[in-house]
């Protein structure tokens, strides 16, 4: 296991580069993904929105409706994924039936800005109520775009967020982030023609919740969430497709980790906040051994909760380019890094 202090004794450098708006208005932005062909779909409260150029580089948003009829319109759109002619989506839905005391004292919180104190009204809705999740998925061919296929179900208590692909697409990973014994990672066949129920978790990292996920080659990696310190990890995909033994990477106490990216390198984490949600959010790079090597800090960056490095180049943005998206400000902005980092931050493989 790696030494869980190994990036509080490093010394980070500032990370250089400029930073620029590409759209602005996603309430509740939460999650994005670039695909092959450099297609940029954000999620956010009302919807996961494909990004279309403009003239003058900038973008306007296309909403994609979500038309299964198992799943609430007005449920949480958390992570999104790519795989093939697919793009999946996580949705989450807090039923807060019983004590009208406490509905009326929470609102709805399906539909409540994500904000520090939105986050801590959610946990407690999560500890309150049942909550169900879905992973649905639309199908890119089709004209017009439209969530329209269940893939899988988990009921019960599931705040499905993060999603990702084991390399044969045959199975799909979702982080359960919801507090409880359920708290963890699940495990599902891709099969739209058959949706899973998923019940018992996959694995469950221990001491955190899990949020972000990404799988490269055998390997799943994980962000989480506890009192003590935000950790990012990760556990091999054995042969059976049992769980390995969870390992540490990265820790920073008292900070919250969302999403991050995979780099030829290393890896871009995106730090939302400190636990108390006093401090404005970063970009964190991190060493393929642990190591905390450099952080962003900027006046366009508040809360970013997820980013994508871009492969190639389009009329939004340029190859190597990163991506973020930005709960505080309701905006995705790129970050263009200096030489001397461009070639660090490369995409690796997923």
């Amino acid at each position: 296991m790696i030494n869980l202090y190994t990036s509080l004794l490093s010394k980070p450098q500032a990370l250089s580069g400029t930073v620029r708006t590409l759209c602005h208005g996603v309430t509740n932005a939460e999650n994005l993904v670039i695909s092959n062909e450099q297609r940029v779909f954000v999620s956010g409260r009302d919807g996961v929105y494909e990004l279309l150029a403009s003239p003058g580089g900038k973008c306007h948003q296309k909403l994609i409706p979500l038309r299964v009829e198992a799943v609430p319109g007005n449920c949480m759109k958390n992570g999104v994924a790519l795989r093939g002619n697919y793009l999946y989506l996580a949705c989450a839905h807090v039923e807060q039936g019983g004590s009208r005391l406490l509905k009326a004292a929470l609102d709805d919180v399906n539909e409540t800005e994500q904000s520090m104190p939105g986050l801590l009204k959610l946990s407690v809705a999560a500890l309150t109520f049942g909550i169900s999740s879905w992973i649905v998925r639309c199908d890119l061919r089709q004209t017009p775009l439209a969530f329209t296929e269940l893939v899988a179900s988990l009921p019960g208590h599931t705040l499905a967020n993060g999603i990702s692909f084991d390399p044969t697409g045959d199975f799909i990973y979702v982080a359960n982030s919801a507090p409880g014994v359920s708290t963890g990672i699940f495990r599902a066949p891709v099969d739209a023609a058959s949706p899973s129920v998923l019940e018992i978790p996959w694995s469950r990292p221990p001491g955190c919740k899990p949020n972000g996920l990404k799988v490269t080659g055998r390997t799943l990696y994980f962000t989480g969430n506890a009192t003590p310190a935000a950790v990012f990890g990760s556990m091999a995909i054995q042969e059976d497709g049992s769980a390995g033994e969870p390992q540490v990477i990265d820790t920073a106490p008292l900070h919250l980790f969302d999403d991050f990216a995979i780099v030829r390198q290393g890896f871009v984490l995106a730090q939302f906040s400190d636990a108390m949600g006093l401090s404005r959010g970063s970009l964190r790079l991190v060493s393929r051994g642990g190591r905390h090597l450099a952080v962003l800090k900027h006046r366009e960056i508040s809360r970013p909760s997820a980013l994508a490095v871009a492969s190639a180049g389009s009329e939004l943005f340029a190859t190597g380019d990163v991506l973020v998206v930005d709960k505080g400000t309701g905006c995705v902005v790129v970050f263009t890094p200096d030489e001397m980092w461009r070639d660090w931050l490369q995409a690796g493989p997923l």
